[in-house]
């Protein structure tokens, strides 16, 4: 490309499709420290694995996700949606947005929503009609200022993959970890700019201390320095052994290097595919997830649907419904625990994030290894830093 050349980003189209609103029923009576939760069933299947992202004008987006028993495996995506719904708790009003939408049904994938609401969708599981290859596209949307699903010409620097982290800090957004067809699970840390469309490799798979993992999660302080991972699954010997994260580690983000990573606290409890959301007064708050025996061992060739779903049946499996907060303002090295049973259903791969008026929103998730028992729900705090007594460094002043 010639110095001075203009990089075209997206094809930008105007939304113009007409838009359903549903009413959803009205928020009970508060159980508990305050959880309330949504009287009805929500206008989407029962479902996991869908993503939340949180938009300035107080609504959320409801992104993809799984409904169905899909037996896991190679069998992850027969049963994916591109549905998007867009909720407001204040009206308790959905919009169905799915008319148009060009992506193929995914779960697995990554969504990051930036400052001006434009709407980032990354990589998941799989592509259409080939539930062995992942996909690698990325795309924009903007539902606030009308502008519609667009692919962004972009080519990461990695074969497609799912259920890898995702956090923005001004304009780059960190990618770590994940699920290869190929690899397995990665260790890899991977940095897009939003605004030159290009892709670092931070460091490699295979280079990071900690273990290789998928389904885990991360954040980054309030300020930009400190990247927060923990939780996960890890699987070794080609797929055949599996165990759920509990450690927490940490990577300075300015003039990164593999060697900066150092471990912190456990979790209360091992866990993979927790919820996550990061709190206006700047704590880290993951809640849900799943944990099964350290020693579970694959046998079942991933082709084998009845081989997989009597795997999944026979191995014990725990969903979790607690709440534990970690201080991103301070960078602490220990979890504290908000809430050891929530009034909510425990569940795992849950879509959860949190409003600009400081309201946490939980929508679905599953209960049944292997895919299965999802709920059809809608739960939320409102006030949550108040509620959990958690000051940001400016109201300690």
């Amino acid at each position: 490309m010639r110095r001075g050349t203009r990089v075209t980003r997206v094809t930008r189209t105007v939304i113009v499709a007409l838009q359903l609103v549903t009413s959803a029923g009205k928020w009970l009576d508060p159980e508990g420290v305050g959880w309330q939760k949504l009287d009805g069933a929500p206008p989407w299947k029962p479902h996991t694995g869908s993503i939340a992202a949180p938009l300035s004008d107080g609504s959320m987006l409801l992104i993809g996700g799984q409904a169905g028993r899909h037996g896991g495996a190679t069998f992850d995506c027969f049963n994916c949606t591109n549905e998007v719904w867009r909720f407001q708790h204040t009206t308790e009003e959905w919009t169905d947005l799915t008319k148009d939408v060009p992506w193929d049904p995914r779960w697995g994938h990554s969504v990051i929503t930036q400052a001006d609401d434009t709407v980032l969708l990354f990589f998941g599981c799989c592509e259409r009609g080939r539930p062995t290859v992942m996909l690698r596209d990325v795309w924009s949307f903007n539902p606030l200022k009308g502008v519609a699903w667009s692919k962004v010409e972009t080519q990461p620097p990695f074969e497609g993959i799912q259920a890898t982290s995702a956090a923005i800090t001004g304009n780059e957004i960190w990618f770590v970890g994940g699920w290869s067809q190929q690899r397995g699970t990665l260790s890899m840390v991977a940095v897009f700019n939003v605004d030159t469309l290009k892709w670092t490799m931070k460091s490699p798979h295979g280079s990071a201390p900690w273990d290789s993992r998928a389904d885990h999660a991360t954040a980054i302080s309030p300020d930009g320095q400190w990247l927060v991972m923990f939780g996960g699954q890890s699987a070794t010997d080609g797929g055949r052994h599996w165990k759920r994260c509990e450690d927490t580690w940490r990577v300075k983000l300015q003039g990164y290097t593999v060697s900066g990573w150092h471990r912190i606290g456990n979790l209360p409890a091992a866990r993979s595919s927790p919820g996550v959301l990061v709190l206006p007064s700047g704590w880290l708050l993951t809640m849900g997830g799943h944990w099964t025996p350290p020693s579970e061992t694959l046998t079942a060739k991933t082709e084998d649907r009845k081989g997989m779903e009597e795997h999944h049946e026979a191995t014990e499996f725990l969903t979790y419904n607690d709440v534990v907060g970690l201080d991103l303002n301070s960078v602490s090295d220990k979890w504290k625990v908000l809430e050891t049973k929530a009034p909510w259903p425990s569940r795992d791969d849950e879509a959860v994030s949190v409003t600009r008026d400081e309201t946490i929103l939980i929508f679905g998730g599953g209960t049944l290894y292997g895919g299965g028992g999802y709920h059809q729900d809608v739960w939320r705090l409102p006030k949550a830093s108040q509620v959990y007594k958690l000051s940001s460094p400016e109201q300690e002043l």
